[in-house]
């Protein structure tokens, strides 16, 4: 039930503009330590020249996953369909 938590959370944080969607999976990881490390990431991973949505994080896909994977996440994107 965690987990599932945690990937639906890892869901909603992503969701935007974006084509790809990506899932953040760590085992054990509650949804507030998602939510910190995924802030952090976005701040590291912080872009100003990315074009988004007004509101959504301009933020470098590819700095941002490897963040997350430093932090022990597995970095996978999600299935379509």
């Amino acid at each position: 039930m965690r987990r599932v938590a945690v990937l639906l959370c890892a869901t909603a944080w992503l969701v935007g503009c974006a084509t790809q969607q990506w899932v953040y999976d760590k085992p054990g990881t509650t949804p507030a330590k998602l939510g910190h490390d995924m802030a952090i990431c976005r701040k590291e991973a912080n872009d100003p020249q990315t074009v988004t949505l007004p509101g959504s994080p301009r933020v470098d896909r590819t700095v941002f996953n490897r963040c997350m994977e430093r932090k022990g996440y597995t970095v996978r994107p999600e299935k379509s369909g």
